[in-house]
């Protein structure tokens, strides 16, 4: 009867394991496997199979046999040391670090695309009704604004122009816009709001990676160093980066290693490589805090008209040709 009743329990087990070995899990997944006995581990999926279980634990690889798993459960994405606090229309918190691909699935769908007529940035949702940050430069003197989100669907991803988008506030001096798109006016896209660092822990040599549209690449990933935590141009302060920043990137966010905004992608150098300046995220929190003080006014002279030089004429009464650019 005994060998009956471990024959059975073993069966049971062996089954628990087959259905916990095949269940669909992509590379790159953050799982949480339980093993038999009860203890857990965390870990990114690399491979899964009937024989073993592959996970990446960020300083090692371990390789589990199959018939060891009890099971293996999708981890809800936040990890089990994630803190974040909701802070009106943001949130702050500390992340767990994690590979910068599983950051990168994580809140990339959060970053997107700002279209002016006369160019284009990047930004990125902080709130669950549709606010975002981008530069204030992206923005400036426009009014016609278009925001592209990209959405993932069974097929792929697919763009979605918005074009009902509201200027809340600009803070000129310190190159953000806070801007708010309409969540109606697309069906189903409702990302997870990026998580702004609330402690400053950044040093010289940090992983950073930015997710922006540089030179309208749309989703670039980029990745690099913190070369200086303080530099100071114009008695402001800025982050230094090697990451690559291009035009476009204006606006996006700059990630550390545990997927947190220490950042506002601000300029890179167009001649010298591996020289770019993002915006702290105290500046950042600072203006959030404060914004009733930056409050976007239509009535004031950020029309988005522009004025063009009038033609000029020479005293001959023909047109100088070197003018005639000018022409409406």
């Amino acid at each position: 009867m005994k060998h009956v009743s471990k024959t059975i329990l073993g069966g049971m087990i062996a089954l628990v394991v087959a259905a916990a070995t095949t269940s669909a899990f992509d590379p790159g997944d953050r799982v949480t496997v339980t093993l038999i006995g009860g203890a857990t581990l965390e870990a990114e999926l690399l491979r899964q199979s009937d024989e073993a279980v592959v996970l990446d634990i960020g300083h090692d690889v371990v390789r589990l046999p199959a018939d060891r798993v009890l099971r293996i459960e999708a981890t809800d994405g936040t990890g089990s040391t994630d803190r974040t606090e909701q802070q009106d229309i943001y949130v702050t918190g500390t992340l767990e670090p994690q590979p910068v691909p599983t950051l990168v699935k994580r809140f990339g769908d959060s970053v997107v695309m700002v279209k002016t007529p006369v160019g284009l940035g990047s930004g990125f949702i902080i709130s669950e009704h549709g606010h975002l940050i981008t530069n204030y430069h992206v923005v400036e003197d426009e009014t016609k604004l278009i925001v592209t989100v990209f959405m993932k669907t069974e097929t792929g991803y697919e763009k979605k122009d918005l074009e009902h988008v509201k200027i809340v506030a600009l803070q000129p001096l310190r190159d953000i816009a806070l801007l708010q798109i309409d969540m109606d006016e697309v069906e189903g896209y409702r990302p997870e709001p990026i998580v702004i660092a609330e402690t400053e822990d950044l040093k010289s040599g940090s992983l950073i990676f930015a997710i922006g549209n540089p030179l309208g690449l749309e989703r670039t990933v980029t990745q690099g160093i913190v070369s200086s935590t303080t530099r100071t141009i114009g008695h402001l302060r800025f982050i230094q980066t090697d990451a690559a920043i291009n035009p476009g990137n204006s606006g996006g966010p700059m990630f550390n290693a545990r997927g947190e905004v220490v950042g506002i992608v601000c300029a890179g150098h167009t001649f010298f490589e591996g020289l770019a300046f993002g915006i702290p995220s105290s500046d950042l929190i600072d203006f959030l805090k404060n914004r009733e003080a930056f409050l976007y006014d239509a009535a004031q002279p950020n029309s988005g008209v522009t004025y063009l030089e009038p033609p000029y004429n020479n005293p001959d009464g023909d047109r100088d040709d070197s003018e005639k650019g000018n022409q409406p």
